[in-house]
C-alpha cells in the first residue's frame, strides 16, 4: 500500500490533480523527466529548494506546503519572525540570557520596520548544481544592471535594478538602546555586532551595519542582494510566519547560498578567476586582482583557489579571539589539485598543513616541498604565505613532473601491501 503522506505521493497528486503526465509537467517546471519520476517514487528524499519552487510554481501551490512536505521546516518554540531566527543562528546556542536580549533587540529593530538578519561567516561547500544555478541568477541579473564587465561591480547600480534601496543603518535609537542596556548591559552591543546588514522583503528595505570597512560592506551589500535575487529565498522568507522557521542546517545552507551569490556578484562569475589564471596563483596575485574587484583578500583567495584551473590547495587558520592562537585550519583546493591529491576526501595532511601555518606565522621562509599524488607521481609543490591581523595562510601550489614515484624512487625498499 502506497504511503499517501510521502513527499513522492504527494508531489504525485498535485500532479494528478492537474491533469498533467510527467513529462508535461516536468517541462512546465523546467526540470528533467526523469528526476520528477525519482521524486515521485520517493528516491531522493530532499530534493533541492530551488527544484521544489519550480514545482510549487508549475503546480500553483505555496512553496512554503512543498518545504514543509520535505521536512525542510520546524515550529519555532521561540515564536520567533524569519528573520530573527536567521539573527538568532550566528550565536550557535545563545544562553537564556543572551536569547532574552538578542530577543529584544530584534523586536526593538522590528519595531522600527527593520527586521534584521545576520551574515555568518559560515564554512561550508556546495555542489556543481548549487553554484551552477546561483551563477545563472548573478549574471542574468548583471546583465540586466548592464553591469557586466563592469569592474568593481557597481553595486548601487545592481541594487536599483533589483529594484531595492538602501534604507539606512542597523541602529537603535538612543532612548531603546539606552533602556536595553539597563536591562541586559553590555549584551545589547554584542548582539547589534553581530547584526551585519538585513533585507526586508516586502518593503524592498535593505540595512547595513554602521562602520563597516569598505569591502566587508560591499560583501555584506551583495550578501543581501543574493537573498533576495534567489527566487526560492525570496519566496520563502517572505512567506515564513513567527511560529515556522527553516531548520539550522537548512537555515546555514541557505546563508552559504547568499555568500555564494555575494561573490559570484563581486566576481562577476568567471571573469575574476579568469584575470587569476594569466600567472601562477601567488598571495602578490590574488592582492592586486582582489584589489582591482575590490574583494578581501580571504574571499578572493578561496574563491580563485575554488574555481582555478590550476592545481592548487588553500590553507586559512583564523586566530583565536583574545588568545591570538592559531585555530583548527580551513582547506579549500581546486578541483585539479583534489583529483590529484584527495586532501579535502582523506584529510590526510593535517600535520603538514598545521607545519606550514605554524612556520608562515613565525614569518620562516617556505621551502618547496615533494608530493606523491595518488597515481604515485611526484609533484613539486610551491608555498607561499599571508600573515593579517585575523588569520594565517598558506598557498600550496604544484608542478607535476614526469616520472612516476616508483621510477624515481628505486633505491627505497617498499614494503608489499595486501589487498
Amino acid at each position: 500500500m502506497t504511503d499517501k503522506t510521502t513527499l513522492g505521493a504527494r508531489l504525485r497528486e498535485l500532479r494528478l490533480a492537474k491533469g498533467l503526465g510527467l513529462r508535461e509537467a516536468a517541462t512546465i517546471a523546467g526540470i528533467n523527466h526523469g528526476y520528477l519520476s525519482q521524486l515521485e517514487r520517493d528516491e531522493v528524499a530532499q530534493p533541492a529548494p530551488p527544484v521544489l519552487q519550480k514545482l510549487a510554481a508549475a503546480y500553483d501551490e505555496p512553496f512554503l506546503l512543498l518545504m514543509r512536505w520535505a521536512n525542510y521546516l520546524e515550529d519555532d518554540p521561540q515564536g520567533l519572525s524569519a528573520n530573527q531566527s536567521r539573527a538568532l543562528k550566528i550565536m550557535g546556542e545563545p544562553t537564556a540570557a543572551e536569547l532574552q536580549a538578542i530577543k529584544a533587540v530584534l523586536d526593538a529593530m522590528r519595531a522600527g520596520r527593520a527586521d534584521m538578519s545576520a551574515l555568518q561567516r559560515l564554512d561550508g561547500h556546495l555542489d556543481q548544481a548549487d553554484r551552477a544555478e546561483i551563477r545563472r541568477h548573478v549574471l542574468a541579473l548583471l546583465r540586466r544592471a548592464d553591469a557586466l564587465d563592469v569592474i568593481p561591480t557597481p553595486l548601487d547600480q545592481v541594487t536599483e535594478i533589483s529594484k531595492l534601496v538602501i534604507a539606512g543603518e542597523v541602529t537603535l535609537s538612543p532612548a531603546v538602546t539606552r533602556r536595553l542596556r539597563e536591562r541586559f548591559g553590555d549584551l545589547v552591543d554584542k548582539a547589534l555586532e553581530l547584526i551585519l546588514g538585513s533585507v526586508q522583503f516586502d518593503s524592498r528595505e535593505v540595512y547595513l551595519q554602521k562602520g563597516l570597512y569598505h569591502l566587508k560592506h560591499r560583501f555584506v551589500h551583495a550578501h543581501e542582494i543574493g537573498h533576495d535575487l534567489l527566487p526560492w529565498h525570496r519566496e520563502l522568507y517572505a512567506s515564513l510566519d513567527d511560529k515556522t522557521r527553516l531548520k539550522p542546517e537548512v537555515h546555514d545552507q541557505y546563508e552559504r547560498q547568499a555568500n555564494q551569490a555575494a561573490i559570484e556578484i563581486l566576481t562577476q562569475g568567471d571573469r575574476l578567476r579568469a584575470e587569476a589564471d594569466d600567472s601562477a596563483l601567488s598571495f602578490d596575485l590574488i592582492n592586486r586582482v582582489g584589489s582591482q574587484f575590490e574583494i578581501s583578500v580571504q574571499a578572493t583567495a578561496r574563491h580563485v583557489v575554488e574555481e582555478t584551473h590550476q592545481a592548487c590547495a588553500l590553507a586559512i587558520s583564523y586566530r583565536g579571539s583574545g588568545t591570538g592562537k592559531l585555530m583548527p585550519p580551513h582547506l579549500y583546493s581546486s578541483r585539479s589539485f583534489e583529483e590529484g591529491f584527495h586532501w579535502q576526501s582523506d584529510r590526510a595532511p593535517a600535520p603538514l598543513i598545521q607545519q606550514h601555518l605554524r612556520a608562515a606565522q613565525r614569518g620562516d621562509a617556505l621551502e618547496p616541498i615533494t608530493l606523491a599524488d595518488v597515481r604515485g607521481r611526484i609533484a613539486t609543490v610551491h608555498l607561499d604565505s599571508l600573515c593579517t591581523p585575523q588569520a594565517v595562510f598558506v598557498l600550496f601550489r604544484c608542478s607535476p613532473e614526469k616520472k612516476p614515484l616508483l621510477t624515481r624512487l628505486t633505491h627505497v625498499e617498499w614494503p608489499l601491501r595486501s589487498h
